[in-house]
């Protein structure tokens, strides 16, 4: 695998690249953003060539060496990766690591430490590997990968390399779901519509078949009324009471009526997430005007905002229904 292979996120490959041709690596790196963006994908990348025998020239990875293909089996020395135990990641872990980086690297130039979900470090975790962070040992890179870098302490983010990963463009999802799951044109970019930008979701929601659940919801979508209450009851049943199952429920409902203000101005099915549902869409976009399609956006934003405050499930769905513009 090389750089080339990394979808999207251009800009923060060609930082990276830099950063190996110029030799000017730094200690430390957060890479920041949604989970599924790609983000551990592209640290275990920036790690893998900065041991290939042919980085020097291509600043990349060749593949075909064999300290890439050690990194590829995950079996390079000098490729250290760590998770939460747990719900975290414990001060042992990291005075492991600290034990490690007193050392040369075994077998590589540098000695890479990716740490996955940095955010759950508790604080003896956090506070221990700051003195890492405060006095660089050279050879040694740490990556730290979140996406909630908020909840990092501001002193560990002060002394790393801020990299934030923006979520992908759907047609990019949509190229990874095609190439490399074999995906056919509509599935792909359906799944890329409700990903909001995350591979990791796209094929999460790929493997709990979220095509059959669609299909039932926008089926009682478009049996729902004002003028039938027990029709709009019914709607806000079928969410039950999993959360996950209600955001995937309410991204479908919100993502009709952005289909259906995007062809009310363009008139353009291509850019469609739902466009297998043209037909609905349209009468959604002559039915009700713009400003009713953006405040049922926003209610059913404000819906999930609520449930996820722990406030009733049900009367909150129900209430939505009730509001929403039909």
């Amino acid at each position: 695998m090389s750089f080339l292979d990394i979808y999207g996120h251009e800009r923060q490959v060609t930082m990276l690249r830099k950063a190996i041709a110029q030799k000017r690596v730094g200690h430390a790196y957060l890479f920041s953003g949604i989970n599924g963006s790609g983000k551990r994908t592209l640290a275990g990348q920036f790690a893998t060539a900065l041991n290939c025998d042919s980085s020097d020239s291509l600043a990349d990875a060749c593949g075909k060496c064999s300290s890439c293909l050690k990194a590829r089996h995950a079996s390079h020395a000098d490729m250290i990766f760590i998770e939460a135990d747990g719900q975290f990641i414990r001060i042992n872990a990291i005075r492991e690591i600290q034990e490690r980086m007193k050392f040369k690297p075994l077998e590589g130039r540098w000695r890479s430490v990716i740490i996955d979900d940095a955010d759950k470090m508790n604080d003896h975790a956090a506070n221990a590997l700051l003195k890492t962070l405060e006095e660089p040992s050279a050879f040694n890179i740490l990556i730290l990968v979140s996406s909630r870098p908020y909840s990092l302490p501001a002193t560990v983010l002060s002394r790393c390399r801020h990299m934030r990963f923006n979520p992908l463009p759907a047609n990019t999802v949509a190229r990874f779901l095609a190439q490399q799951k074999g995906m056919d044109e509509q599935r792909s970019a359906l799944l890329a519509g409700l990903s909001g930008g995350s591979i990791g979701k796209a094929l999460e929601l790929d493997a709990e078949d979220i095509a059959f659940f669609r299909a039932g919801l926008i089926q009682l979508v478009m049996n729902t009324t004002r003028n039938n209450p027990i029709s709009l009851l019914i709607l806000a049943s079928y969410f039950g009471q999993d959360k996950k199952k209600i955001k995937q429920g309410l991204d479908i409902i919100s993502s009709c009526f952005r289909d259906a203000l995007v062809y009310k101005e363009t008139r353009k099915q291509e850019m469609l997430i739902n466009s297998d549902q043209c037909s609905y869409i349209d009468q959604l976009a002559q039915r009700l005007s713009g400003e009713q399609i953006l405040q049922n956006i926003q209610r059913i934003a404000g819906a999930w905002e609520t449930i996820e405050l722990n406030v009733n499930k049900t009367l909150t769905l129900e209430t939505m229904a009730f509001k929403l513009n039909w």
